[in-house]
């Protein structure tokens, strides 16, 4: 319980340092666009009044394509839209360290109780092995195969077939216990890496139709007006690419590492049986 709870906090933990890291990133991009506007500005008060009309002619065009123009000039869907895609991002990185570290321990107590139980000379040794607190991170494999052992024990051998019947249940259960543990926020990964590129294509279509009413509105078409535009609303679709990405390389690196784990469970699983019917 206390490693669930160690888990949970970190967890909590890593949410709350990738969602500060995002925000910090997004103010000090546009302080940082902030102090380049103004810095901009006093050179061309220096220059003279003729210099002054082209420096901002050359601001107002360099700034017509940055992030801080599509949020500023982007309605309440385009926001929420970029809002979306910022969770979705936040949330894959929150859960693949999670789930990294997760599995590390996991792995490496799975070989420790293979180890374990093929030293054990009888189910009695492999009782108190699997009970132990250093095994923490497998409780939901070794629960089940306790109380079955609990069981069996009150049996006292009466019936041999029963006795492996309970046991084989056991391991059975804990197994499916731990494949769904383990497998507990890749759903997220997979919904994030197969929605990701549709939202942001959402966002990037409902700008560029803002975009072209805007020109219709100007009554002009050329470059530089359908550029700025555009541009912004093409960033939602690279937005999304770039969310996606890694959700699908983290989900298929964390599924290939959890099928290791499972086949180690398998065979310690397997060796409890035999030593059982052994004995």
């Amino acid at each position: 319980m206390l490693e669930v709870v160690r888990s949970v906090d970190r967890s909590k933990s890593l949410f709350m340092f990738c969602m500060a890291s995002t925000l910090f990133f997004i103010f000090f991009h546009c302080s940082t666009v902030r102090a380049q506007e103004t810095e901009t500005s006093e050179k061309a008060v220096d220059v003279g009044s003729s210099i002054l009309s082209e420096e901002k002619n050359n601001e107002n065009n360099n700034n017509a394509y940055g992030f801080s123009e599509l949020w500023s000039q982007g309605d309440i869907v385009a926001r929420l839209t970029l809002i979306v895609l910022i969770l979705m991002s936040i949330g894959t990185w929150t859960i693949f360290f999670t789930k990294f570290l997760d599995q590390r321990r996991i792995y490496t107590h799975a070989n420790e109780l293979k180890s374990v139980v093929t030293l054990s000379k009888n189910s009695s040794e492999i009782f108190h092995s699997i009970g132990s607190d250093r095994f923490e991170s497998l409780r939901v494999f070794t629960l089940p195969i306790r109380d079955s052992f609990s069981i069996a024990e009150r049996l006292n051998g009466k019936d041999v077939e029963t006795v492996h019947e309970v046991i084989h249940n056991g391991v059975q259960e804990g197994i499916s216990e731990m494949d769904m543990e383990i497998q507990k926020g890749l759903t997220f990964l997979a919904t994030v890496g197969s929605t990701a590129p549709f939202v942001g294509l959402f966002g990037t279509v409902w700008a560029i139709y803002h975009a072209l009413i805007g020109i219709g509105i100007a009554g002009e078409a050329t470059l530089d007006k359908v550029a700025g535009p555009v541009g912004e609303a093409l960033i939602m679709t690279a937005i999304g690419l770039a969310v996606a990405v890694p959700a699908v390389l983290a989900y298929n690196w964390l599924l290939r590492r959890n099928k290791s784990i499972v086949r180690i469970i398998t065979n310690v699983s397997n060796k409890i049986v035999y030593s059982v019917s052994s004995s």
